[in-house]
């Protein structure tokens, strides 16, 4: 890469392709920092890019989870099931990495017509559901008025790389019990969750 890539390369919806959204590395480096970490990268046109991410060492019963080894979680799921909603194959690892991390179960959907499909038939057992705004056949919006057909109370939470305010413009309706902007840490995952799961604090797109 050049250097004015390589300037904008982290910048949310980034991205050289013809079509994309370029928020995989941005997200990535969100969730670095998040947990007090640093990436570097290096380039060169015609020879090839290396990248280097750096963690503080922590006590391996912690850093496992991705946790702090200082202190307890803040707070814990008790394995429920959240279905995570994304086009993106690195977004979905990281995510599952997370709330796994959180003490959640995960099932995963590449798009908005596989996530209902899989709520149509495992409704039941889904705590909550985290989607993504942009997504192809069928984007955030569009899932989330088809997982509300299906059960007008499911848990969702979206996450976009566009401002809660900005998002809000979207739904002129009920809008969605959460919302996440990418890229996010592990605790602002939890306490999206948190607010959302069964039990937790009245999620503001239910008043």
């Amino acid at each position: 890469m050049d250097a004015e890539t390589i300037g904008r390369l982290f910048e949310p919806f980034f991205t050289t392709k013809f079509t994309g959204r370029g928020l995989g590395l941005a997200a990535v480096l969100g969730i670095v920092r998040g947990h007090k970490g640093a990436l570097t990268v290096e380039s060169r046109p015609g020879l090839g890019s290396t990248f280097r991410i750096y963690f503080p060492a922590k006590a391996p019963a912690r850093a496992a989870a991705g946790l702090s080894a200082d202190a307890p979680p803040a707070w814990t799921g008790a394995g429920e099931t959240v279905l995570l909603v994304d086009d993106e194959e690195t977004i979905r690892s990281l995510g599952v990495q997370m709330l796994r991390a959180l003490g959640l179960e995960v099932l995963t959907a590449a798009d908005g017509a596989e996530a209902v499909r899989l709520y149509r038939e495992r409704g039941a057992g889904i705590a909550c559901v985290l989607v993504d705004l942009t997504m192809p056949r069928m984007d955030g919006v569009e899932t989330l008025h088809a997982l509300r057909a299906l059960n007008p109370a499911v848990r969702i939470i979206l996450s976009s790389g566009y401002t809660e305010q900005e998002m809000a413009e979207r739904f002129p309706g009920p809008g969605p019990d959460g919302f996440i902007q990418k890229p996010y840490t592990l605790d602002i995952l939890r306490d999206a969750v948190r607010t959302v799961l069964p039990g937790g604090p009245a999620p503001s797109g239910q008043q």
